[in-house]
């Protein structure tokens, strides 16, 4: 079971309605939303864990796009 706050519940239904609506979005958004929903157990245990979270939510963003 994932839990979120209601700030961070807020910000992910804003950043799912804006990409399916094809609006604009903060890219932030996305980091933060993969890491929240990432299984409950995970720790961060090396700086790199940032980066490739932002990666992968760039990699999401230019698919997303191509497919529109």
């Amino acid at each position: 079971m994932i839990v979120l706050t209601d700030e961070q519940a807020i910000t992910v239904h804003r950043l799912l309605t804006c990409i399916l609506l094809n609006e604009t979005y903060r890219f932030a958004d996305v980091e933060d939303a993969l890491l929240w929903l990432s299984p409950e157990n995970r720790q961060i245990l090396c700086p790199f864990d940032g980066l490739w979270s932002r990666n992968l939510a760039e990699a999401i963003v230019r698919e997303l796009r191509n497919q529109v």
